[in-house]
């Protein structure tokens, strides 16, 4: 008996079923938002680990087997490396704590000085009395005549007292803060073994989704829906690829110029710079601040300045790298795979930490250009165009700036030079 052909939906039933597909997995979101950042995680982990699993797979290694190599090679970077370094990084990161320590303290006894002794400022020749601003600052910082209120003995007896009596009051519920903690304690635990089984199932797994993503799509769409996930896939590759690269990179020349100029904790401050190249726009300036708070109380180890010249030297520093990055580094190492306008990144850093903390600061950047792409491909096919008049790799070639000639062809060039100029003088002398 021949299969006879079962009807096609209506228009207003497909409509009806897209909106029914989207509630379900809005909800499903929804429900399982306090997973779903793991989940990311985990995505993420085995975006990056499918390279070495498919390669070592063409190697005729089982796929589970490889799986769990990259897997236990990516816990060892993660957690043993950071373990061995563990001992120089918390010297280096306890240096910088007591560093900003003495230098609030050398800063409030500078303060205590300035609001005592200056006021009248001399300024170019020009005398300007700053009584009654200090005065106003002083009825904000209980500055009386004899300078910054500081507590006698008997205050500090009191003071310690009072402690005692809060800490009695806060003993009966230290037992429920306990429970708390160890609560919290157990559910991190399980949410890290819970990650590695996320990350293990969607690494095995993860090269079936392309062809089922295909399955889902009519032929005739295949190549417009091929090169936006090529592009797509481009910006994600380029961003952790750059990102690992710009924080080497920015991290020890941040290293070479402290220790160059003598900034104190210039390993602990290298450190932070190149975490913070992880945060967009903001990082950088976040990264400034220690720096140029420890050169202007401590100054330099290395440079016969004063601390305020020092400063300024630290922060146009901090400035001359970040100059370096923008013109030089991120366009070698990024290329156009980014191309936001820092405003825009700055919108998605904030509005990425208000719905993901810092998993949503992290990836503000490379989502937002990925939008961005959606976009551009929905905004063509609206207008009934061509999302992609040419491949991603012929629009690179022809947007490509002319290159000169590399260092290594310069040299091959001056010694060629060089040798045409020795023959000339060897003939002439014969």
């Amino acid at each position: 008996m021949e299969r006879s052909t079962p009807p096609h939906w209506s228009l207003e039933t497909k409509r009806w079923a897209i909106l029914g597909i989207f509630l379900v997995l809005g909800g499903l979101i929804y429900y399982a938002r306090s997973a779903l950042a793991w989940l990311v995680i985990a995505a993420l982990l085995a975006y990056l680990l499918q390279p070495m699993v498919n390669w070592l797979d063409d190697h005729k290694m089982p796929r589970a087997m490889a799986a769990l190599l990259a897997l236990f090679l990516a816990v060892g970077i993660i957690f043993i490396i950071p373990a061995i370094l563990f001992p120089l990084l918390l010297s280096q990161f306890s240096q910088l704590f007591r560093n900003v320590l003495e230098a609030s303290l050398r800063g409030l006894e500078l303060f205590n000085t300035w609001m005592l002794e200056s006021r009248i400022i001399s300024l170019w020749g020009f005398k300007i009395d700053m009584s009654g601003i200090i005065d106003e600052i002083g009825k904000w910082v209980n500055v009386d005549n004899g300078g910054i209120y500081v507590p006698t003995t008997q205050d500090i007896l009191n003071y310690v007292q009072q402690g005692i009596a809060a800490a009695a009051g806060l003993i009966g519920s230290l037992s429920g803060f306990l429970t708390s903690l160890l609560a919290r304690t157990i559910s991190l635990a399980f949410s890290i073994f819970l990650l590695f089984f996320y990350t293990f199932y969607i690494t095995l797994d993860g090269h079936k989704l392309k062809p089922w993503a295909k399955s889902l799509i009519k032929p005739e769409f295949l190549p417009e829906i091929s090169e936006l996930g090529y592009r797509i896939n481009r910006v994600w590759h380029a961003f952790f690829r750059g990102q690992l690269m710009l924080s080497l990179v920015i991290g020890t020349l941040t290293l070479v110029i402290g220790l160059l100029i003598g900034l104190p904790s210039a390993l602990a401050l290298a450190i932070i710079a190149g975490v913070m190249e992880a945060v967009p726009t903001i990082g950088p300036i976040i990264a400034a601040v220690p720096a140029v708070i420890l050169a202007l109380a401590q100054g330099s180890s290395a440079l016969p300045v004063s601390n305020l010249t020092f400063a300024l030297i630290t922060l146009i520093a901090y400035v001359l790298i970040q100059q370096i990055e923008n013109a030089i580094i991120v366009p070698r190492i990024m290329g156009n795979a980014l191309e936001l306008h820092p405003m825009i990144v700055l919108v998605g850093v904030v509005i990425g930490a208000s719905f993901a903390g810092i998993l949503g600061i992290f990836l503000a950047a490379p989502t937002l250009a990925s939008l961005k792409i959606i976009f551009h491909y929905a905004h063509a096919k609206i207008l009934d165009v061509d999302p992609f008049p040419i491949s991603l790799d012929e629009e690179q070639t022809q947007t490509k700036r002319p290159r000169g000639p590399s260092i290594k062809e310069r040299w091959m060039r001056f010694r060629q030079r060089l040798s045409l100029m020795t023959q000339t003088t060897t003939s002439q002398d014969n």
